[in-house]
């Protein structure tokens, strides 16, 4: 049998093997595959700039019942949320106060300040039966005296000073008098002053404390029966129904906004947000501390709705809301999302996609909120921008589109 013999390559077939594979895997090494992007795009489209804030809602009109007097105050039986009617609804009524126990030294301090003034009662009381019997003297010695001037053997200046006198007498009289009545009005408020406080349970001469408005209870701040003295809260009245929004906004948005401006409410429950306008804007600001512990200056913003009251029915006095008040409006504004904006030497700049390759565009950036940006100058409406373009992309880089997500 012959012998067969298999041929092997020639070297340089296999070199030439080894350099096409090196090649290959330098081009594959070197190659940079298109970068997947997201893309929007530009669009005319309405544009609303709004400064967001909380805000709470609270009765236009809330009055607050007070103690009239220093008393004990009876069982409320009135709810939040009963109906009352002005002048005719009682919602509290009060017992006058009782005076208080007195202590051994007090007691005794004021019963020897009743004695003296007992004592001051007799001696006002002697002091008019002197004043009567000195008038009397000057009443004879007048008419003596008169008698005698008639006739010609008394002087005039004899005469004037009888009448002054018997004048004078009538005054001491009237003057002690009122002097012992003011002495026994004393003696009378210091004997008060023993009086101990009385136990009585009776509620007839309780003061009934009627409603000054129609309306709803809001909050019961005292319930039970208890002391109070006079101006203490005692409950609120307001109508549920008429109701309106403060939001407190840093001095610096509240600047931006004026009277009337247009408000979106939001997130209070309902399933689409509410319209209202700004009624005022109250002229003084106060500081307040932020939640990171910041000073700011803010001032009070009162938001009128514009709704009807059935289309908020749910909303009470004291709920959170949010309120998105309109800075800045327009109808066909050419846009982009913020997410593509981004500064290159300074200069707002976007990438846009024209055949396959990143492109940067500087533009020129008007009014803007959290979502999007007015385009004054640099792109037109059916333009694709990259979103959110990483460092990876620059000028003339191999893109592909992953989604469109607008």
């Amino acid at each position: 049998m012959a012998n067969k013999h298999l041929s092997r390559p020639g070297p340089r077939i296999l070199i030439g093997s080894i350099i096409i594979l090196i090649l290959i895997a330098i081009f594959f090494s070197v190659r940079t595959p298109p970068i997947d992007v997201d893309v929007a795009k530009v669009v005319e489209a309405p544009l609303l700039v709004t400064i967001d804030d909380e805000g709470e809602t609270r009765v236009r009109d809330m009055f607050v019942v007070a103690a009239p007097i220093n008393g004990r105050l009876l069982r409320v039986d009135l709810e939040a949320g009963d109906q009352v009617v002005a002048g005719q609804t009682v919602v509290a009524r009060m017992m006058p106060a009782q005076p208080d126990f007195q202590n051994p030294r007090s007691e005794a301090e004021i019963r020897a300040h009743v004695r003296a003034l007992q004592a001051n009662v007799r001696s006002s009381a002697a002091r008019i039966s002197q004043a009567k019997a000195d008038r009397a003297l000057a009443a004879a010695n007048f008419e003596r005296t008169d008698a005698i001037f008639k006739r010609g053997f008394a002087t005039k200046t004899a005469h004037d000073a009888a009448i002054a006198a018997r004048d004078s007498s009538v005054a001491q009289v009237t003057e002690a008098l009122q002097a012992l009545e003011t002495a026994q009005f004393d003696l009378k408020a210091a004997q008060a002053s023993l009086m101990g406080p009385s136990f009585s349970n009776s509620r007839g001469n309780a003061l009934d404390i009627t409603s000054p408005e129609s309306g709803s209870v809001l909050r019961v701040t005292q319930e039970s029966e208890t002391l109070l003295t006079a101006g203490s809260t005692i409950m609120e009245l307001g109508d549920p129904e008429d109701i309106e929004i403060v939001t407190d906004l840093l001095s610096s948005d509240a600047v931006k906004i004026k009277p009337g401006s247009d408000v979106l409410i939001d997130n209070w429950g309902g399933d689409r947000p509410l319209k209202g306008k700004v009624e005022r804007i109250e002229p003084f600001g106060f500081t307040k501390i932020s939640a990171l512990g910041v000073e700011e200056q803010r001032v009070n913003v009162v938001i009128d709705f514009v709704d009807p009251q059935t289309a908020r029915a749910r909303l009470g006095h004291g709920y959170r809301v949010i309120v998105r008040l309109v800075e800045w409006s327009g109808d066909n504004v050419l846009q982009v999302p913020i997410s593509a904006l981004f500064r290159d030497s300074g200069v707002w700049s976007v990438f846009v996609m024209r055949e396959g390759k990143a492109r940067l565009v500087p533009v020129k950036v008007g009014r803007m909120n959290d979502e999007r940006a007015q385009i004054l100058d640099g792109l037109e409406a059916g333009t694709s921008v990259i979103l959110h373009p990483s460092e990876k992309i620059d000028d003339g880089t191999s893109i592909s589109l992953r989604t469109s997500s607008r």
